[in-house]
C-alpha cells in the first residue's frame, strides 16, 4: 500500500477525531493550509512513542475513507522526486520519495491507525453490554421473563371471563409482540443514537416528567413482580415441606428465599451474564405447564368429587373481562427488560422475530393450560391453579419447578432495575475504581433486596397483589406507554389510518383495564387483609 494512501486514511481518522472535540487536533490554525509534509512528521513521531490518544467521549460512527479532507497527491516520478500539483492551498509542493525508510514509515502508519481503530472501538462500546447473545438466548430471556407465575393465574381468569378469556389470551399475545416492537424503535429514534432504558424513551418524548412517569411504572414493575415471587416461593416451600414436619413459619421461608435471590444479585452485572439462568428458568416453566395441564385434564373437579355438583363455566363474563384482563396483560409483560435484551442481541434486527416467537410460544402455553384449567375446575379454579390440582407427586413437582423458575427469575427482574439505577448515578469501575464500585453496587443492591422483602412480608396475598401490580404498572407499561411514546417521538403521520385505528383501540383497551382493574384489586386485597387480621 502507497505511504500517501496511508497518511491520508490516518489523517481522516486524526482529524474526524480532533473535529468532534475529543482528541487534540494536529498543530495548525484554522486558516493556515494543510501540508503533508508537517503532519506526516507528527504521525511518525506520535507512533515512534507510541503516544495514545485521550478520547473521553462516545462514537457513533465508523469512520470511512471516503471524504477525505484532501486528495491524494498525484506522484510523477522524476529523477527521484515527484510533484504535487493538486495541494490544498494551490502551490506545488515538492516531497522527497522514502526509499531505505519506507518500509519502516509503513509499519509505523500501520500500528498508528491500529491503535486508532482500536481506540474507537473501546470508545463505542464503552459502558455498553457486549452484543454476543444469539437468537434462542434471546427469546430465553423475554420468555422465562415473560411466561413466569403469570401462566399460573391464567385458569382464574378464564373463571373471571368466561370462555371468551380465550380470545383475550390471543389478542394480548398480539398486542404484546407489537408494542414490544415500538418499544425497541423508540430506543432508535435519533438517527446514529441508542438510548438505553425506558425511563429515556420518556424523557426524551415529554421531557423530565415523561422520565419520571416512566420511571415510576418501570420500577414498580420490577420490583412489584420481584415481590410477587418471593411470596409465592414462600408459600409453596411452606406447603412443601409442612406436610413433612417442617415447623417454619411462611414469613420464615420468604425471608430464606431473599436471601438466595441476593446471591445471584450480588455477582451478575450484565443481562448477558443471566442468560444460562434465563434457560433454566424457561425449562421449568414448560414443565409447570405440563403438569398442571395433564394433571388438570386426568384430574378433574368431577373426578375428584364425585358427590359434589359440577362446577360451572360461561361463555362469557362481561363484568369480569376488565379485571381478567389486567390478569392476563400481566402474563406478557416483560416491557423493562426489552432493551437490556436487545442491547446484548448479536444482530438486533431479530428482534421482532424474537419479541413474535416469544409472544406466540407464550400464548400456546397459556392456552393449553388455561383451557384445561377452567374445563377441569370451572368457577371453582384458584390461583394459582396449583392449589386446585389434587395433591402428590406430579403437583410436589411442579410446584418445586415454578419455586426454581421463581429464585433464577428474580434476579433477572432485578437486573434491569438496577442496570438503569447503576448508569443514571454513574456507579462504574471507570469513575470509582473497581473496589469501590463493587462496594457501592453491593451495599445498594442488598438495601433493594431488603426492602423488597419487607414489601412481601407485610402484603403476603398473592392473587390480589398480583391484580393490584398488574393494573397499575404491567398495563400501562405493556399497552399505553410504547405507543404514546411512539407518537410523540415520530409523529402521527408516521401511521397509517389502519394502525392509527388499532392504536387507539389498543389504548382504550389498557386506560379501560388499568382503571377497573386497580379499583377492583385494591377492595379485594383491603377485604382480605381486614379478614386475616380478624
Amino acid at each position: 500500500m502507497p505511504v500517501t494512501t496511508l497518511i491520508r486514511r490516518v489523517l481522516n481518522r486524526s482529524n474526524t477525531l480532533a473535529d468532534s472535540g475529543d482528541v487534540a487536533p494536529l498543530d495548525r490554525s484554522d486558516n493556515a493550509p494543510v501540508s503533508p509534509v508537517p503532519i506526516a512528521s507528527a504521525i511518525f513521531n506520535a507512533a515512534d512513542q507510541d503516544a495514545g490518544m485521550a478520547t473521553t467521549a462516545r462514537f457513533t460512527s465508523n469512520f470511512p475513507d471516503s471524504n477525505p479532507i484532501y486528495e491524494a497527491p498525484t506522484m510523477t516520478p522524476a529523477d527521484g522526486d515527484f510533484t504535487d500539483s493538486s495541494s490544498l492551498d494551490g502551490s506545488d509542493i515538492k516531497m522527497p520519495i522514502v526509499e531505505d525508510g519506507e518500509k519502516d514509515a509503513v509499519e509505523d502508519l500501520a500500528r498508528l491507525e491500529s491503535q486508532v481503530a482500536e481506540q474507537e472501538q473501546a470508545i463505542v462500546q464503552q459502558g455498553q453490554p457486549a452484543r454476543n447473545a444469539g437468537f434462542l438466548r434471546s427469546f430465553s430471556n423475554v420468555v422465562c421473563i415473560i411466561i413466569g407465575t403469570g401462566c399460573l393465574q391464567i385458569p382464574y381468569a378464564f373463571a373471571k371471563t368466561g370462555w371468551i378469556g380465550v380470545i383475550i389470551v390471543v389478542f394480548s399475545a398480539f398486542i404484546g409482540g407489537y408494542t414490544g416492537v415500538l418499544t425497541i424503535k423508540c430506543l432508535y429514534y435519533q438517527h446514529g443514537q441508542r438510548l438505553h432504558s425506558f425511563p429515556q424513551i420518556g424523557r426524551a418524548a415529554f421531557g423530565r416528567w415523561g422520565q419520571y412517569a416512566t420511571q415510576f411504572f418501570n420500577y414498580l414493575y420490577s420490583l412489584g413482580t420481584t415481590c410477587l415471587y418471593i411470596i409465592l416461593s414462600g408459600q409453596f416451600i411452606y406447603q412443601l415441606l409442612s406436610t413433612l414436619g417442617v415447623n417454619i413459619s411462611k414469613k420464615v421461608w420468604m425471608i430464606i428465599v431473599a436471601l438466595i435471590i441476593w446471591v445471584p444479585v450480588a455477582i451478575l452485572k450484565q443481562m448477558s451474564e443471566a442468560a444460562i439462568m434465563a434457560i433454566f428458568g424457561l425449562l421449568a416453566s414448560v414443565v409447570v405447564i405440563a403438569v398442571a395441564t395433564i394433571m388438570s385434564i386426568a384430574q378433574p373437579y368431577t373426578k375428584m368429587y364425585p358427590n359434589e355438583p359440577p362446577p360451572g363455566d360461561d361463555i362469557a363474563i362481561a363484568i369480569g373481562i376488565p379485571v381478567a384482563l389486567s390478569s392476563i396483560v400481566f402474563s406478557y409483560s416483560g416491557s423493562v427488560v426489552y432493551p437490556h435484551v436487545e442491547a446484548s442481541m448479536r444482530k438486533p434486527k431479530q428482534w421482532p422475530n424474537v419479541v413474535y416467537t416469544a409472544m406466540t410460544f407464550c400464548a400456546i402455553c397459556y392456552l393449553l393450560i388455561g383451557i384445561s384449567g377452567y374445563w377441569a375446575y370451572g368457577d371453582l379454579v384458584v390461583s394459582p391453579v396449583l392449589d386446585s390440582i389434587p395433591t402428590g407427586a406430579p403437583a410436589t413437582i411442579a410446584k418445586v419447578m415454578i419455586t426454581l423458575h421463581v429464585i433464577i427469575a428474580a434476579p433477572i427482574m432485578l437486573l434491569t432495575f438496577f442496570l438503569e439505577v447503576e448508569e443514571g448515578w454513574q456507579i462504574n469501575a471507570e469513575r470509582l475504581g473497581k473496589k469501590r464500585e463493587f462496594v457501592v453496587r453491593l451495599v445498594y443492591r442488598s438495601i433493594v433486596v431488603a426492602l423488597v422483602c419487607a414489601v412481601s412480608l407485610a402484603i403476603p396475598y398473592f392473587a390480589d397483589f398480583l391484580s393490584l401490580i398488574s393494573s397499575i404498572a404491567c398495563v400501562t407499561m405493556f399497552a399505553i406507554l410504547p405507543i404514546v411514546c411512539y407518537l410523540k417521538l415520530y409523529g402521527h403521520k408516521i401511521a397509517p389510518w389502519y394502525e392509527k385505528i388499532w392504536m387507539a383501540v389498543v389504548l382504550i383497551i389498557g386506560i379501560i383495564a388499568s382503571i377497573w382493574g386497580s379499583v377492583d384489586a385494591i377492595k379485594s386485597l383491603i377485604r382480605d387483609v381486614q379478614e386475616g387480621g380478624s
